[in-house]
């Protein structure tokens, strides 16, 4: 049997359902399978960060997870039964300023059904036996072990999501899986306690350091009564010690041994002393094993490796399934784009999914890594400096901030891309390119035909997900005059141009005296009004620095802003623009790697 696809999908953990998800919903047909039976019965991954519940929201998820999972409000850190540091999380500037728990299980289940809205499915007890690259598409030999059927998917690309044993990356050997394993093991353990300290600890993360170890208490969503709570036990056996080797053993489906509820009794009676709770129950025992390791390189030809696939790291900091989940994003609109021959360059914008990921990801790994060592050494000098990191961490307000802000993915900022655009002399204040644009306060649309609409800009963007947005800002100062009106058309007309685009302008309050006198017959570009542009941090303008550029011209008719935000809501390109010739160069760029109409 044969079947032609756009796109194959390896692995139904929750970074291939959401890259078929993405796909699908794009209007892809997407080939999607997992040798397993069904989604996980365990919680697995379950940390939520604030930017991955941004991507999901924008996606049209975020309902979805928060309808089951809890908000992690704080941190408590004992070192050997005594307390040394209480926090909760300060307000971040983001949608969701906290860490979000749910388990992997609930998180594949919710994917899985918004999945089959769109008509799509998953090939369970499917497995790729082998694939190959000719000419312009991808040949797959996949097995049904159902019914014993041998099949033939054919598709224009092949995108790995199927762990760190991945065969899609296996089975090209051009491909390597370097780094290493540490020796050490985690246990892990999904339990129900009760006792005296339940309600210090409800919804918060634990951390104890004990002469015998570490150990992390973390907090899940409960189904029992409130004098209980769920929570996952992670604890280390073994201090930090690496292997070199190749082989790899990340993860918790092949154990070097059973972790029974005997020992980990054992180890929350020795490692959380001071705190007074007993295990009421398990739902889930098991041994962690923890490699770091990274491929090389992301993308061969039309084959791609996301999540696990691509890199493995350990769980500190809880980043694992949220970096997976931004590769999937990166990865779904350049792959739509090139497969609805929206790109004047789809080689160069493939390459730049490699290009933009593995610095984001080793910066992860690093991160990660370095936690671990800390945590599991068990020298002297690196206890000392284990207390006075964490115990700086938990009390010094800056240090704790940036702490925060790495735990929650709060700042992260793209580096070089060829789809980025060099920085230039025009930018002045403005957002620069790679960086992530925050949400807004509530701009109208000046359209009120039928109704007041107030968004905000990521309200906005949500319904054009799949699209380039290009913003052209003339919000103004009350005695600034806006740009010449030749101008403005210039930019409709030529970002009309440009079927992967969506051009909005933005004004301010007082440039107009009618709400809807300003409305062309263009269904491709909006017009918005940002209502506080000079008096509010979080307007529009503010967000993208041209607030500041306003409040120094001393211009009668200064420049207008152009940003061009990719579907990622990176910055791909600003430019303050007062000539054609400008305007033209932001075109210039966008043509480099997307279409436009002949």
């Amino acid at each position: 049997m044969k079947q032609i696809v756009d796109v194959i999908v390896i692995g139904a953990g929750p970074v291939g359902l959401f890259c078929a998800y993405l796909l699908i919903k794009a209007g892809h047909s997407v080939y999607l399978l997992d040798k397993k039976e069904g989604p996980t019965e365990q919680s697995r991954a379950f940390n939520i960060t604030p930017r991955s519940l941004e991507i999901l929201q924008h996606h049209g998820l975020a309902y979805r997870i928060l309808q089951q999972a809890i908000s992690i409000r704080g941190a408590l850190l004992y070192v050997n039964g005594s307390i040394i540091g209480d926090v909760f999380f300060e307000e971040v500037d983001c949608v969701f300023p906290q860490l979000t728990s749910l388990g992997q299980s609930s998180v594949e289940r919710i994917i899985i059904e918004e999945i089959e809205k769109l008509q799509g499915k998953v090939a369970w007890q499917t497995e790729l036996i082998s694939y190959e690259q000719l000419g312009d598409q991808v040949v797959a030999q996949v097995k049904d072990h159902t019914n014993g059927e041998a099949k033939e998917i054919s598709a224009k690309y092949i995108v790995g999501a199927d762990g760190c044993h991945s065969k899609v990356r296996k089975q090209n050997p051009t491909w390597t899986y370097e780094g290493h394993s540490i020796k050490s093991q985690f246990a892990l353990a999904d339990l129900v306690l009760e006792g005296p300290d339940i309600a210090r600890i409800r919804n918060r993360q634990v951390v104890f350091y004990h002469s015998r170890g570490g150990c992390i208490l973390i907090p899940l969503p409960h189904h029992g009564t409130e004098d209980q709570i769920t929570l996952r036990m992670v604890a280390n056996v073994g201090s930090y010690e690496t292997d070199d080797g190749p082989r790899v053993t990340h993860g918790v489906d092949n154990p070097r041994e059973i972790l029974t509820l005997d020992k980990v009794k054992e180890l929350l009676d020795k490692r959380t002393e001071g705190l007074r709770v007993t295990i009421k129950k398990s739902l889930w025992l098991t041994y962690f094993n923890v490699n770091e390791r990274i491929a090389n390189g992301f993308r061969r030809d039309r084959a791609f490796l996301i999540g696990d696939a691509a890199h493995c790291h350990s769980p500190a900091g809880g980043q694992g399934m949220n970096i997976g989940f931004q590769d999937a994003e990166n990865l779904a609109w350049k792959l739509s784009l090139a497969l609805k021959g929206e790109s004047s360059d789809p080689e160069k914008l493939l390459d730049s999914f490699t290009i933009e990921r593995e610095p984001m990801v080793k910066s992860v790994m690093t991160t990660a890594g370095t936690l671990s060592r800390v945590l599991l050494a068990d020298t002297y000098v690196m206890g000392v400096i284990r207390y006075v990191a964490i115990s700086a961490a938990f009390n010094i307000p800056a240090i704790r901030r940036n702490m925060v802000n790495r735990l929650l993915q709060i700042d992260f900022k793209l580096g070089e891309s060829p789809i980025l655009a060099q920085p230039g002399t025009n930018q002045h204040t403005l957002l620069q390119h790679g960086q992530f644009l925050k949400d807004t306060r509530v701009l109208l649309n000046k359209d009120v035909a039928q109704k007041v609409d107030r968004k905000t800009i990521y309200q906005i963007m949500e319904s054009l997900n799949d699209k380039h947005m290009v913003f052209w800002v003339i919000t103004r100062q009350t005695w600034q005059h806006q740009p010449e009106t030749d101008l403005t058309n210039a930019f409709i007309d030529g970002i009309s141009s440009f079927k992967s685009c969506r051009g909005v302008v933005f004004q301010s309050i007082t440039q107009f005296a009618r709400y809807n006198d300003d409305k062309r017959s263009n269904n491709k570009v909006d017009h918005w009004i940002d209502t506080h542009t000079m008096s509010s941090t979080d307007s529009l303008s503010s967000r993208l620095g041209y607030t500041t550029y306003l409040a120094a011209s001393k211009s009668v008719t200064p420049a207008a802003a152009l940003v061009i935000l990719r579907p990622d809501r990176y910055v791909a390109y600003s430019s303050l623009v007062s000539t054609h010739v400008e305007l033209d160069q932001a075109f210039a760029f966008l043509n480099s790697y997307l279409l436009r109409n002949k």
